[in-house]
């Protein structure tokens, strides 16, 4: 890292917003960005890198246009969903289950013993029984692969996404059909990230505020389940710059933080890091150094007859809807072209990481309980790197005769086929199966309760306990297919497009366009060719920070 590139920053920055940075942290954020990290760090007796990670550095993925921007298709992280299970045969349990599914990759079974339907494939490391299951998938899906772990290029990326992968087999007695498939997260460029997380939540309110009478467009914004919005990553599922940072070295390079476990091997669930592999005060210097990334700018061109295409393209983009969504400036992230709402964009967009559901309404209540009964709160779908994950449900031991249940919309059922074989079905929810969810605030003992607690009194009333909760309704929203809209500063050096980067070009980006922006797409496709030529020279004007 030259002196020059980061005293440019601190320039840039100084000028674009007031984002509190110490300069000797830039330096070191930016070493640490470069840094190709060990499996072994002596320095604070960890396993260092891994034992699953994605990439050695982040400057590995982070490259286009400049350190700290995105990475093409061959650095796509890449995930296995489960959309469907059916099992034929008499008495499965919970237990029989997880058995059953780790027959198939053993990632879906978490420590403890639950099953969720999404595990994170990562590229590296792992023992040779890892690798089995990883080649296994990568083999299955049909696709091209790079040596750095991704798809080859955005066509690879289509055959990946759209092949399924099939598990059929009898398991210890068991007729197994088990339907996957894979898919992909496009790396995200960086740049005016620190403007990003200075976004204040009121303007995502008035952004919704803006769509909702809107006759196309609803986004929404991602409410995280501690009353936060998030603004970071494709699904908005982060809401501040140092915990993307943070999560990322955990998730990406498997560097354990003293918050986020690193990422690990599904082959030996017994396996535990001794201490963390890299400390707060490096985690804070990568989120300085990001955050002092500038924001990119527009290129405009010098020959006014280009200049003059260019306005006539960012017309078009304003006059079919392209800015609903795509809002120019968000406060100080000005030239972002992003509102950071959740948008649906359509089937073909579909991955079962989802987004957090749509928290519309929040209250606090009460609730008082004899002050031996444990405080409960109703768990959420685990919460996975990229997205919340569904929690498969667990059987318990079934003979009875039922319906024939092999249609089961969301849910793990059990019952028996026309054929009397007993069958458990598991379908991948499209919408939130919980409308209304609690999580615990507080409990507290009541006075007199405590009072009497003092006393030892024996023979009064049971003592109580008053649990204070959150109650949140859900509104049903098709979070499978809802993403974040990608801020388009510096598109122009960001291919390939989309959250898996399916597109290659900025036209096919858009003609991938669904669900909510389908209008849009339409108009777009109905314009002149003059006109569409003009809009992709207007988004080829959106070009990264020069160093």
């Amino acid at each position: 890292m030259k002196l020059r590139y980061v005293c440019g920053l601190l320039l840039v920055l100084s000028q674009a917003h007031a984002y509190a940075v110490a300069p000797d942290a830039v330096v070191v954020g930016a070493q640490l960005f470069e840094q190709e990290w060990d499996s072994q760090n002596p320095s604070l007796g960890s396993d260092g890198l891994g034992p699953l990670f994605n990439a050695n550095s982040c400057a590995t993925c982070h490259r286009q246009g400049g350190m700290g921007g995105g990475g093409e298709a061959e650095f796509n992280a890449k995930s296995i969903g489960i959309e469907s299970i059916e099992i034929q045969g008499h008495g499965l349990t919970g237990t029989r289950l997880a058995e059953i599914v780790s027959n198939f990759h053993p990632g879906f079974v978490l420590a403890e013993g639950n099953i969720i339907n999404v595990v994170a494939l990562s590229h590296q490391g792992g023992t040779p029984l890892a690798r089995e299951f990883h080649d296994a998938m990568v083999n299955a899906a049909g696709a091209e692969f790079a040596d750095a772990g991704g798809p080859m290029d955005a066509s690879e990326v289509r055959i990946a996404s759209q092949t399924p992968i099939v598990f059929e087999r009898n398991v210890n007695g068991y007729l197994v059909r088990i339907k996957a498939r894979m898919f992909g997260r496009n790396t995200t460029s960086l740049f005016g990230s620190g403007l990003i997380d200075q976004v204040p939540d009121e303007l995502l309110d008035h952004q919704v505020r803006l769509q909702k009478n809107h006759p196309e467009i609803s986004g929404r914004p991602s409410t995280l389940r501690d009353n936060r919005y998030g603004k970071f990553g494709w699904r908005a599922n982060v809401a501040t710059l140092f915990e993307f940072t943070d999560q990322a070295c955990a998730n990406e390079m498997g560097l354990q933080t003293r918050r986020k476990q690193q990422t690990g091997d599904p082959t030996n669930k017994s396996y535990m890091n001794a201490t963390f592999d890299i400390t707060d005060t490096q985690v804070q210097s990568l989120t300085q150094f990001v955050a002092a990334l500038p924001a990119p700018v527009r290129s405009v061109p010098h020959d006014p007859a280009k200049r003059k295409i260019v306005q006539k393209g960012e017309v078009a983009f304003n006059r079919i809807g392209c800015a609903v969504c795509h809002a120019q400036d968000m406060g100080v992230a000005r030239g972002i072209y992003s509102d950071l709402l959740l948008h649906d964009m359509g089937y073909e967009s579909l991955d079962l990481n989802h987004a957090e559901p749509y928290v519309v309404r929040r209250k606090l209540v009460e609730n008082e309980v004899e002050a031996s009964f444990p405080a409960q709160a109703m768990a959420g779908p685990p919460v996975a790197y990229y997205g919340p994950a569904t929690a498969i449900p667990l059987p318990d031991a079934f003979e009875q005769s039922v319906s024939n249940v092999t249609n089961a919309p969301l849910a793990g059922q059990s019952g028996a086929n026309q054929n009397g074989r007993a069958t458990f079905s598991f379908f991948a929810p499209k919408q939130p199966q919980v409308l209304v969810a609690f999580r615990l605030i507080d409990s507290e003992i009541k006075p007199a309760a405590e009072r009497q607690r003092q006393l030892r009194i024996a023979d009064r009333d049971p003592i109580t306990r008053v649990d204070y909760y959150e109650r949140m309704q859900i509104e049903p929203t098709n979070f499978v297919q809802e993403w974040r809209t990608p801020p388009l500063w510096g598109v122009r050096d960001s291919a390939p497009y989309m959250h898996d980067g399916r597109a290659e070009t900025l036209l096919e980006a858009i003609a991938m366009h669904d669900g909510e922006a389908a209008g849009t797409r339409d108009r777009f496709l109905s314009l002149s060719y003059e006109d569409r030529q003009a809009l992709i020279t207007f988004l080829e004007s959106l070009v990264a920070p020069k160093n």
